[in-house]
C-alpha cells in the first residue's frame, strides 16, 4: 500500500538516526499549527554498525529494537513504520531531462502527470536504488525557468530531475534489520541532505551551499543549489577518529579521551603573546566553550593518570585530524568534478561541529566565512530536543511533514525493468 506524505504526516511516525556512536529514535506527529510535535525520543549506543554500514546484523537489529521500544514507551504509543537517516549507502546524485511532445496544445494536468511518470524508469548507477526524486523547473520549447506550465502553449515540455540513490546492498540490509524488529521500512535518506532541511534557509538552498555534517564515524556532505540537492557524499572520518587519535597519542582510554576532548579540547591556534590574542576573532562557542580553552603556549593539562602535558599538544592532535577531514572534503569534491569547497557558501552542523573553535578553524582553512548552523528545536509534551547531533533526524521530520511526493514507496532499482504488461500499462498511463 502506498501512503502519501500528507496522510503519513497526520499519523505519528518514527525516525531512526543511525550514527557510528549512537542510535537515536524520534516519534513525532504533525501538530494542529502545521508544525512538528515531538511525542517521544530515545537513544542507545550504536552496535553492529560502523561508519553508516551494518557490520553485525544481530547486534544492530537488537540495538534498533531497544532504541525504538524505548522511544515508544516514552511516547506511550506503538509505531509500525520507521524512516531511516544514515550517512552510509554510498549516495549518488544523478540528473537527467525528461521531454514530452505537446504539439502546440494547451498544457493540461495530464501532461504534467505524463512527464512526471516518464521519469520513474530512468536509469540509476549500477547497484543503486532511488531514495529521493527531485523535480526542478520546467522548460517549454526554448523558454526556461518555468515554475508551473499549466495552461501554457508550446510544442515540447521538458523537466529536469535530480535523483538521489544509495547502494542496493545497504538498502536491503537496513530493510532486513528493521523487519527483524517487526517494523516496516518507510524510507531511507542521507544524513547531510536531511540536515539541510533542518539547518539551511530557503536562500541557502537556492544560492549554492555546501553543508558539512560532522558526525562521529563519518562526515557527510550535501551541496544545495536552486532549491535542489546537487551532490551528496560521505567521508569515513569524524569525531571518533579525533577521540582515538587523542587516546593513542596520550596513552589513555577511549572514554578518557572523549571526556578530555569534550571538556578541554579545541581547534584554536596557539597563543604566543597578548598581542596575538588581541588579533584573533572571538571564538565560536561549542557546547564545551570556556574562555580558558584559548591555547596558550605555557598552558598545561593534567591527564587522568597524572601526567602533565601542554594544552597546545592536545589542540595539535585535534587540528591534525580535522585538517585531514577537510582535505578529504576537497578531494571528494574534486573527484566528482565539483569546484573546491571555498567556492560555495559554507555551513557546519553535526555533533563534532560543536567542538570549540571549529567554525573559525574551517574558515581559516578555506579562507572563507563559515556559518555554524544548529537546527531549530523540536518541542513536545516532555520538553524539546535540539543541538547539531540531531540535525539529520530533525530535518527528516520536517521533510516528512512538508514533502509533496510519496514518502513510502518501493525503491526503483538500477536493475529493475518492467515486463511486457508493465510496459503496456505504462504506455496507456502516458498516452491515454
Amino acid at each position: 500500500m502506498i501512503v502519501s506524505s500528507k496522510m503519513a504526516a497526520r499519523s505519528p511516525f518514527g525516525i531512526l538516526d543511525i550514527g557510528s556512536s549512537k542510535l537515536a529514535c524520534l516519534i513525532a506527529q504533525r501538530s494542529s499549527a502545521n508544525g512538528i510535535l515531538l511525542l517521544g525520543q530515545a537513544m542507545h549506543a550504536a552496535e553492529g554498525v560502523k561508519q553508516g554500514e551494518i557490520t553485525d546484523m544481530n547486534k544492530f537489529s537488537t540495538a534498533v529494537g531497544k532504541t525504538v521500544s524505548a522511544a515508544e514507551r516514552n511516547a506511550d504509543i506503538t509505531i509500525s513504520t520507521i524512516h531511516i537517516v544514515t550517512p552510509g549507502g554510498n549516495p549518488a546524485v544523478t540528473k537527467h531531462v525528461q521531454t514530452i511532445d505537446i504539439h502546440n496544445q494547451v498544457i493540461s494536468r495530464r501532461d504534467i502527470q505524463r512527464i512526471a511518470h516518464a521519469n520513474s524508469h530512468q536509469k540509476l548507477p549500477v547497484g543503486h536504488v532511488r531514495i529521493q526524486n527531485q523535480p526542478g523547473l520546467y522548460q517549454l520549447d526554448d523558454q526556461r525557468q518555468i515554475e508551473n506550465p499549466l495552461g501554457m502553449c508550446g510544442r515540447q515540455l521538458s523537466l529536469q530531475f535530480s535523483q538521489l540513490s544509495v547502494s542496493q546492498t545497504s538498502y536491503a540490509n537496513f530493510a532486513q534489520a528493521v523487519q527483524q524488529c517487526h517494523l516496516e521500512l518507510g524510507s531511507i535518506h542521507h544524513s547531510a541532505v536531511m540536515a539541510g532541511h533542518a539547518c539551511l534557509t530557503e536562500d541557502d538552498r537556492e544560492l549554492g551551499t555546501l553543508l558539512i555534517d560532522f558526525g562521529g564515524g563519518t562526515t557527510s556532505l550535501a551541496i544545495f543549489s536552486e532549491g535542489q540537492v546537487r551532490f551528496a557524499g560521505t567521508i569515513r572520518m569524524g569525531g571518533l577518529n579525533v577521540t582515538r587519535d587523542i587516546a593513542k597519542m596520550l596513552s589513555i582510554t577511549v572514554s578518557e579521551a572523549e571526556r578530555l576532548k569534550a571538556i578541554e579540547g579545541s581547534v584554536l591556534p596557539t597563543i604566543t603573546s597578548a598581542e596575538h590574542l588581541k588579533s584573533l576573532p572571538f571564538p565560536s562557542q561549542g557546547d564545551n566553550f570556556v574562555l580558558s580553552n584559548i591555547v596558550s603556549a605555557g598552558d598545561h593539562l593534567t591527564l587522568p593518570g597524572g601526567k602533565v602535558i601542554q594544552r597546545q599538544f592536545l589542540s595539535d592532535i585535534i587540528r591534525t585530524r580535522c585538517e585531514e577531514i577537510l582535505e578529504a572534503v576537497d578531494q571528494l569534491l574534486h573527484t566528482n568534478g565539483l569546484g573546491p569547497a571555498r567556492t560555495y557558501n559554507l555551513a557546519l552542523t553535526g555533533g563534532a561541529s560543536q567542538l570549540t573553535g571549529m567554525s573559525d578553524f574551517v574558515s581559516e582553512f578555506w579562507n572563507k566565512a563559515v556559518a555554524l548552523r544548529p537546527p531549530a528545536p523540536l518541542s513536545g509534551p516532555e520538553g524539546q530536543i535540539s543541538g547539531g547531533s540531531f540535525s539529520a533526524c530533525m530535518g527528516l521530520a520536517r521533510y516528512i511533514e512538508s514533502a509533496e511526493d510519496e514518502i513510502r514507496q518501493t525503491p526503483l532499482s538500477s536493475s529493475s525493468s518492467p515486463g511486457l504488461f508493465g510496459r503496456l500499462g505504462n504506455w496507456f498511463k502516458e498516452n491515454v
